[in-house]
């Protein structure tokens, strides 16, 4: 479960490089005579004869797109019913519409084009100053509102990920673990906690010092995010801890999972120094699930117990809280 680790850029507002203008209109003269009057103000333009050509072109690459002007009266969808089908769709939605039209120009069409959800609505004949400035604030404020929503989503991965492994970290697994432990009591959703230490990792810092070390731990990341199943969720916890939260699976389902986990770790050498070096793990587990009646207040303990017992029988081995 890994976020995305690009940055967005640290000057803020932030504006995207241009997207193109979607210019939707049956007659041909209009359709080209406006396409030259936002290109010549440097848009890319990008045409369609018909509301079913603008959908096709629009749901192909939602965020390219910085504006749509839409003629209303057309044969087949109206302006109004391409908005309609936009607004349905969560990634259409944001794009703005500048609806034109020749004839549906009085109030009640107004009013009608605003409740579609247009962003503005403009008569012809229009001036093609006019309409090039409209396109353009609608197109910049898209770019500006596509930057927040990217900072935005960056501000929250970076609070819930682990930023060496690309897993996600403590704060999140508690989260989790909260909303995990909630479904089991309510709905008798089985789970199972895996707590992960690996064996002897002071003695790699050591004699291999810390760049080897993160180096060590991410391909420790990589073998864990490897061997879990859809929906399982792995967390790096502390320095060489790790936890998997295991969904839909009893104890001793959730010994299975980390057993293979365990397993592909130990055979899989990292190379340090002149020679491969095996890495293992070791691994307590503790289901909630109807052996323990869905009761998971005592889940961290049980499985902390588990992982103690495993470092104490000789590592490198899975032991199961009963």
């Amino acid at each position: 479960m890994t976020q995305a680790s690009s940055q967005p850029s640290s000057s803020f507002p932030y504006v995207p490089s241009a997207g193109a203008v979607l210019v939707v209109d049956d007659d041909a003269t209009t359709r080209v005579l406006v396409a030259r009057w936002l290109s010549s103000a440097g848009m890319r333009v990008v045409e369609a004869a018909s509301g079913d050509e603008a959908l096709i072109a629009v749901k192909r690459a939602p965020s390219s797109f910085d504006a749509i002007v839409l003629d209303v009266m057309m044969p087949g969808l109206s302006g109004w019913d391409v908005l309609d089908r936009l607004r349905s769709d969560e990634e259409l939605a944001p794009i703005p519409v500048l609806l034109v039209s020749a004839h549906a120009n009085d109030d009640v069409d107004l009013v009608r084009s605003l409740r579609h959800g247009a962003v503005d609505h403009v008569a012809k004949p229009f001036r093609g100053s006019v309409l090039t400035a409209k396109v353009q604030a609608f197109g910049e404020r898209r770019r500006v509102q596509m930057a927040l929503e990217l900072r935005l989503a960056q501000a929250e991965t970076n609070a819930t990920t682990d930023t060496l492994t690309g897993l996600w970290n403590r704060r999140h697994f508690e989260a989790m673990l909260s909303a995990e432990l909630a479904l089991a009591e309510r709905h008798h959703d089985p789970f199972a906690l895996a707590l992960c230490d690996l064996d002897h990792f002071k003695a790699i810092n050591d004699l291999f010092g810390h760049t080897e070390g993160d180096r060590v731990l991410r391909h420790v990341a990589e073998v864990i995010r490897s061997g879990l199943r859809p929906g399982d969720a792995a967390f790096r916890v502390g320095g060489e801890e790790f936890a998997l939260l295991l969904r839909a699976t009893d104890g001793e389902g959730g010994v299975t999972v980390a057993e293979r986990v365990r397993a592909t770790l130990a055979d899989s050498p990292v190379a340090l120094g002149v020679e491969p070096r095996v890495i293992t793990m070791s691994v307590g587990v503790a289901g909630v699930d109807a052996i323990h009646e869905f009761d998971g207040s005592d889940v961290v303990a049980r499985a902390d117990a588990a992982l103690y017992q495993a470092k104490r029988m000789g590592r490198d081995r899975v032991d199961l809280a009963r």
